[in-house]
């Protein structure tokens, strides 16, 4: 009888212990604003640009000619999923943006902000950031919506406004030191620093 009232503590102990790993292993680690930009922002954005400048007519709006169903399709499934990742930003709480050990796009560039430097200015104000985001998910869901309907008079504004988007949070907080620089060019109209200067994140 000794030996098995000693033994039952023994065997609960090692079910309770055994059982540990597996709730640590259950939490996920956050995602960081870098991986979300890099990994699904950018290049969900770039998908729908794709499809709007092979269809772009003389006036710069969506030719309902040069859209397949494929076409179609897959801008509603890029501007869904950006909306998505959007919101996946919108809800990062804290906002890390990036990971020990790893640069962002022009860290170490003459002119492009590190990645301490974005954390600063995310800091300053994380709940503009966050607006921002779902401004931007608000902004991919009406493309979606105007994808399923393959209403290119709507849809062409909103990929050409998409770019909008997307810089007004750039120049907030990815390289707020070049802004003035930056607005000087955009209003000029001589180039397009969105797409020739502008640093990525």
């Amino acid at each position: 009888m000794k030996w098995s009232f000693i033994a039952l503590p023994l065997l609960a102990c090692t079910a309770a212990c055994s059982s540990q790993p597996e709730e640590q292993e259950t939490a996920a680690p956050q995602m960081t604003l870098h991986e979300i930009m890099t990994n699904e922002i950018d290049v969900r954005a770039d998908e729908v640009w794709e499809i709007g400048n092979a269809a772009i007519d003389e006036q710069a709006n969506i030719d309902p000619a040069k859209m397949s169903e494929a076409d179609w399709n897959k801008l509603a499934t890029s501007s869904t999923a950006l909306r998505q990742a959007a919101l996946d930003l919108a809800n990062l709480d804290p906002i890390v943006v990036v990971r020990p050990g790893v640069k962002i796009g022009d860290e170490g560039v003459p002119g492009g902000d590190t990645g301490a430097e974005v954390q600063a200015n995310v800091d300053r104000n994380p709940q503009g950031l966050r607006d921002m985001a779902n401004t931007l998910a608000a902004h991919m869901a009406e493309l979606t919506e105007a994808a399923q309907a393959r209403d290119a008079a709507r849809a062409g504004p909103l990929i050409n406004q998409l770019d909008s988007v997307c810089e007004a949070c750039h120049l907030d907080y990815w390289y707020p030191s070049q802004k003035e620089l930056v607005e000087q060019y955009m209003n000029s109209g001589v180039v397009d620093p969105t797409t020739e200067e502008a640093p990525q994140p």
